[in-house]
């Protein structure tokens, strides 16, 4: 069920048309990584018996790689890259199957949204190689017309340069397309960029998601809105 944040923003715009793109976060809305990525995260530290600043997950959710590291190890840029370069090699040996933590109702939505003839693409934090891998052994290539990562952009969230990106390419103005994000940062980028923003509540987690236009609890509430 949908929760409202504030009084419900339509989203046919001026009482006109339709939204035309729907835009998605990746971690934490289409796949269910942030628990794995924040658990190997401490399992690294733990196995070299370094304490973190943090065991929050909350700390970590929507943020770079970049962030992330300057947060796990503050003040020492030296000790954070040596651990940073041991902690790559550490993911490629310990990592995600992506068909494991896709969210359940993706395939339906995808599927139903090109049903309606959306655009849909993914403006994700992650890198490039990952969403493109994620994409491919969960089989969602055939619904997706465009993707766009962090690395692709000059500014991280929450600047909006990623979802101005997003959407010029799918031919759209920002008002004719909508957001799917989780976290602070990501709704903030793409409320910066003109979209309306649907954030999708964490199950066992607490995000502050007031920013966003309203809350769902599940993908599949989307398509009531498109």
């Amino acid at each position: 069920m949908k929760r409202k944040l504030e009084p419900y923003k339509s989203i046919r715009e001026g009482g006109g048309s339709l939204k035309k793109a729907v835009v998605f976060d990746m971690d934490g809305v289409l796949v269910n990584t942030e628990h794995f990525y924040f658990n190997r995260r401490m399992k690294y530290f733990d196995e070299l018996k370094i304490e973190p600043t943090t065991r929050k997950i909350q700390d970590f959710i929507g943020l770079t790689n970049e962030m992330i590291w300057e947060i796990l190890v503050p003040k020492d840029e030296e000790r954070r890259n040596t651990l940073r370069e041991g902690y790559a090699n550490y993911c490629r040996e310990h990592a995600v199957y992506f068909p494991e933590v896709l969210n359940p109702s993706v395939k339906e939505v995808f599927s139903k949204l090109k049903d309606k003839n959306m655009k849909i693409a993914i403006a994700s934090s992650s890198e490039k190689s990952e969403i493109l891998r994620m994409l491919e052994e969960c089989e969602l290539n055939k619904y997706v017309d465009f993707v766009i990562s962090g690395e692709e952009c000059r500014k991280s969230k929450p600047d909006p340069e990623i979802y101005i990106k997003a959407v010029k390419v799918l031919g759209s103005l920002a008002a004719e397309a909508l957001a799917v994000e989780d976290s602070i940062l990501g709704i903030r980028a793409a409320k910066s960029a003109g979209l309306t923003v649907g954030a999708l509540v964490p199950r066992d987690y607490y995000i502050d998601q007031s920013e966003a236009d309203y809350q769902i609890s599940d993908l599949t509430e989307l398509l009531e809105q498109v």
